[in-house]
This record gives structure tokens, C-alpha cells and sequence, in this order.
């Protein structure tokens, strides 16, 4: 029997292949090197390593990024839920001023006023001399710029004079007027009948007071 062997192991055989490529040194060897591996495959190895670390710190770096944010957002929530508090609070505190500021002008305007007639009468007694009576007191202007006609008599004019100066001296008196006076007689007997305008003072302090006119 004839046996034909079909592929031969000679060293024509080895010497018809192909070269192969050459491979980069920094690779390794080749595809013998010295741990057996492809160095392509290792390349592709190395650079999906790289790839999942770069990955990785970029997800990292998002995540803390996302977490500061996160908690600044919620600093700010805080920040702007005390802030509306403190104007909700500052709202509340300027409605109760101005509630009691309300309050004081009423209690004012009803108070205003309420003095003003005994300080004047007890002043009107207080600079009356002897032998001087007051027959009327009457309004000539009202508040705030009260104006009283006063009309009187007195046994001289002397005695009016006097009436007059006290007062000037009063501290709630501010201009004494004398509009006029004249003899008269009262159950027979001889008296000076006159009028005084007297402007009222608003405040306890002294006043320069106008010079007498004409009696």
C-alpha cells in the first residue's frame, strides 16, 4: 500500500508562511512574551482600566459636586424661611406701632384741651387784685389758638393796670390785650368797667407779652 502524506512537516512548509508583523518593543516580545499574552489585548486592558477610573472620578467628582449643592440649596431654603419670618415679625411690629401710635393720638386729641380752662381760670383768680371783679369770660378763638375775652370791673384804673401786669407774668398766658375800658356806675356807686384779650399758651413757659394799648 502507497500512503501519500499530505501535509508535510519539512521545512519547506515552515518556509512558505507568512512573515508577521513586527511588534513594538514597549508591547513586549510578542505573542511568546514572557506572560503569554496578546499585547494588544493587554493595551485594550490598560485603557479600559483607565477608562472606569476616569469614570469613576468623574462620577465622584459629580457626586460631591451634587451633595455641596444640595446642601447649599438647603442652607438657602433655611435662610429664606428665617427671613420670612423675621418679615412676617417685622410686618407684625410695625402694624402694633403704628396701632399705638394711633392709640396716643386719640388719647391725645381727647386729652388735648383738658387742662387748658382750669390753668387759665386758676390764672385769671390768682392775678385778679382788690377791688376788681370779673363780669364775663368768653371765647374770641378756639384751640389750639385759644384767644379769651375777658370783661371786668374795677374800682380804678390803677387796679386794671395791676390785673393786667399779673398777667403778663403768667406763664400760661402768652399776650394780654386791653380792648378798651370806661366809667360807670354800679348800685351807685362809681366803677371802671373794661375788656382784656387774653391769648392762651400751650406750653408752661414764659412769653414776652405785647405792650398795653390804649386805655
Amino acid at each position: 500500500m502507497i500512503e501519500v502524506n499530505l501535509h508535510p512537516t519539512g521545512g519547506k512548509a515552515r518556509s512558505s508562511r507568512r512573515p508577521r508583523l513586527a511588534t513594538p518593543a514597549w508591547l513586549g516580545s510578542g505573542r511568546g512574551g514572557h506572560d503569554g499574552r496578546d499585547p494588544w489585548t493587554l493595551a485594550a486592558m490598560i485603557a479600559f482600566g483607565l477608562a472606569v477610573l476616569t469614570i469613576g472620578g468623574l462620577w465622584f467628582t459629580q457626586r460631591s459636586a451634587r451633595g455641596e449643592l444640595d446642601a447649599r440649596m438647603e442652607n438657602a431654603r433655611a435662610d429664606s424661611t428665617r427671613l420670612a419670618d423675621l418679615r412676617v415679625l417685622s410686618d407684625s411690629l410695625t402694624a402694633r406701632e403704628r396701632e399705638i401710635r394711633e392709640r396716643l393720638e386719640l388719647v391725645k386729641g381727647l386729652d388735648e384741651g383738658r387742662f387748658v380752662w382750669p390753668h387759665l381760670l386758676d390764672e385769671l383768680s390768682k392775678a385778679l387784685p382788690e377791688f376788681t371783679w370779673l363780669t364775663a369770660v368768653r371765647v374770641s378763638t378756639p384751640l389750639p389758638d385759644l384767644t379769651v375775652q375777658i370783661d371786668g370791673l374795677a374800682a380804678n384804673p390803677l387796679a386794671i393796670t395791676r390785673f393786667v401786669r399779673n398777667l403778663q407774668e403768667s406763664e400760661y398766658v402768652e399776650q394780654v390785650r386791653i380792648m378798651g375800658s370806661q366809667q360807670t356806675e354800679v348800685d351807685n356807686v362809681s366803677a371802671h368797667a373794661f375788656k382784656v384779650v387774653v391769648t392762651y399758651a400751650d406750653s408752661p413757659e414764659p412769653r414776652v407779652s405785647a405792650g398795653l394799648e390804649g386805655s
